[in-house]
């Protein structure tokens, strides 16, 4: 049971986490126009993505 609870937590925190990434990746709602990216969330450019090898 231990190991339901412990998948469960690591699904929510990776979930919480990747929706939180695309969210500020994404456009903004309306009113939100103005918010500031947080700085821990990378870049996506097609430039930074031909540094990195990533071809989604």
């Amino acid at each position: 049971m231990v190991i339901f609870w412990a998948l469960m937590a690591a699904g929510l925190v990776a979930g919480v986490t990747l929706g939180s990434i695309a969210w500020y990746s994404s456009k903004k709602p309306a009113g939100w126009e103005g918010a500031e990216t947080p700085g821990w969330v990378r870049k996506m450019t097609p430039k930074s993505l031909e540094q990195t090898g990533d071809q989604g």
